[in-house]
């Protein structure tokens, strides 16, 4: 839910569930060339990140050639001493209470449009508009 034009005096109505299914998106941006690389997984946890990072490795620097940065939050699931970081790969935590200092918090804002403000019958329903406005 968010906030929307409505003419005055006229309360706007948006449908609603009452239950929750959730799915997680894992987005990684390059800052300068504004490349992409969205993830969907299932949950969010510390065996999820590990994967993304995994993933996210072999995909932008499979031969193991670059040093890759990732600026990541401080949330408990990329602290944790449990989190495996590939070789080639080093995290970067920024301020407590800083998400403007995130580069991937743009890419939610896009993602969302369109997706707001409706019911959707299920969580598969809901996953095939949100992968097309990840490609």
């Amino acid at each position: 839910m968010r906030r929307c034009w409505a003419k005055r005096g006229v309360r706007p109505t948006a449908p609603h569930a009452n239950g929750f299914e959730w799915t997680y998106l894992y987005g990684f941006v390059h800052p300068f060339s504004g490349r992409t690389d969205v993830l969907r997984f299932d949950a969010v946890d510390i065996a999820s990140f590990n994967a993304a990072l995994s993933m996210f490795k072999a995909r932008f620097d499979p031969a193991d050639e670059r040093l890759l940065v990732v600026v990541v939050d401080n949330a408990g699931w990329h602290r944790s001493p449990k989190v495996v970081v590939p070789s080639g790969v080093q995290l970067v935590f920024t301020l407590p209470y800083t998400p403007e200092l995130m580069p991937a918090e743009h890419l939610w804002i896009p993602l969302k449009e369109g997706l707001v403000n409706r019911a959707w019958p299920s969580l598969q329903a809901l996953i095939e508009p949100l992968d097309q406005r990840c490609v």
